[in-house]
């Protein structure tokens, strides 16, 4: 029968001068989430990860915890204590071969293992929360948006004159058959045609809208 060494809950074995940062965090974000999803069970990882706090002095500590994870999915004589134990090692073999495996410290994987854990009581408690956990940006995403400044407003879009509109415009000069008007619109243009008009300079008449041009100003109007 193969037998997981006990813990040793010494000082020694939780000192680390790593800090999670990004990264860290997103893997043991990702781990815990799996393997909850793959309901694994949270004391058979807890074995696991006191095996490594075991042998994280090893020099070859991440190769004997992978080595462990395989024997024990793979193993008929791996301890078992229901008829999901097989499963969970499974799922947990799986699961930290997929997320793990790029991780080459022992300090680094006791980390992110020691976090996992945490965060699997979590998720088993809130699997909804934890779901849309998994789409918001990490801690370190959060303070960085916090640092930049906010976007400014988007200005809503003024609405665009179609053709076939009517429009006010006040009558500023007639020369002849050209006729210069002020269109009575957001922009006040001013625009100039040709057409007789018998109203004054300074009368405000109304004028429909022939073209206007992809910006939305207005290009050409008769009265």
């Amino acid at each position: 029968m193969m037998a997981i060494a006990p813990m040793e809950y010494t000082k020694e074995a939780f000192m680390t001068t790593l800090q999670m940062n990004q990264e860290r965090w997103t893997i043991a974000c990702n781990l815990a989430f799996d393997l909850v999803e793959q309901e694994a069970d949270v004391n058979e990882f807890g074995k696991v990860f006191a095996f490594m706090r075991q042998y994280r002095k090893a020099d070859n500590a991440e190769e004997l915890f992978m080595s462990l994870l395989q024997r024990l999915a793979n193993s008929d004589d791996a301890p078992i204590r229901s008829g999901k134990t097989k499963e969970y090692y499974e799922a947990i073999q799986a699961s930290c071969q997929k997320h793990l495996s790029d991780i080459s410290d022992a300090d680094e994987l006791m980390l992110i293992l020691g976090w996992c854990r945490r965060l699997m009581y979590y998720y088993k408690v809130e699997p909804k929360r934890a779901s849309e956990e998994q789409l918001q940006p990490s801690p370190t995403e959060k303070q960085q948006k916090s640092t930049q400044p906010p976007e400014p407003p988007k200005q809503p879009e003024k609405p665009k004159i179609e053709v076939g509109t009517r429009v006010h415009a006040t009558i500023l000069k007639k020369t002849g058959f050209e006729v210069t008007v002020r269109l009575q619109t957001d922009e006040n243009e001013e625009l100039v045609f040709h057409s007789y008009f018998p109203h004054p300079i300074g009368a405000t008449v109304k004028l429909k809208v022939m073209k206007v041009d992809a910006e939305g100003k207005i290009k050409q109007v008769i009265p």
